[in-house]
């Protein structure tokens, strides 16, 4: 494995065989917002991402009922996508604020 400039982020380069042989590793790696190019004969195949925190914290939202999924896969705008109404909320819920919070503490220390 060796680091390649892309983008201006750094790559580490490995070969489909080193990623199979190593896929634990790698793994790790991308927890820790390494990002990866895979190669097959000295040609690329493949670009292995960590995941977007911000992607991530939707995919909670919606797992956890805070966002209804239809209504925002139709929204187009920034405009439309403040508009989801969400779940409504039960006594001892915590509020939606708090929520936003939980999730911006957990984007912020990398969980």
């Amino acid at each position: 494995m060796y680091a390649m400039s892309t983008e201006g982020q750094q790559d580490t380069r490995i070969t489909v065989r080193d990623l199979q042989r190593n896929a634990a590793a790698v793994l790790m790696r991308l927890e820790h917002g390494e990002t990866f190019t895979v190669t097959r004969h000295g040609r690329t195949v493949a670009r292995i991402v960590p995941p977007d925190p911000a992607e991530e914290a939707v995919n909670r939202a919606v797992a956890d009922g805070l966002i209804d999924l239809p209504e925002l896969s139709r929204a187009r705008t920034a405009a439309q996508t403040a508009r989801i109404r969400t779940a409504a909320a039960t006594p001892g819920d915590p509020s939606l604020c708090q929520v936003l919070d939980d999730l911006r503490n957990d984007e912020g220390t990398g969980q």
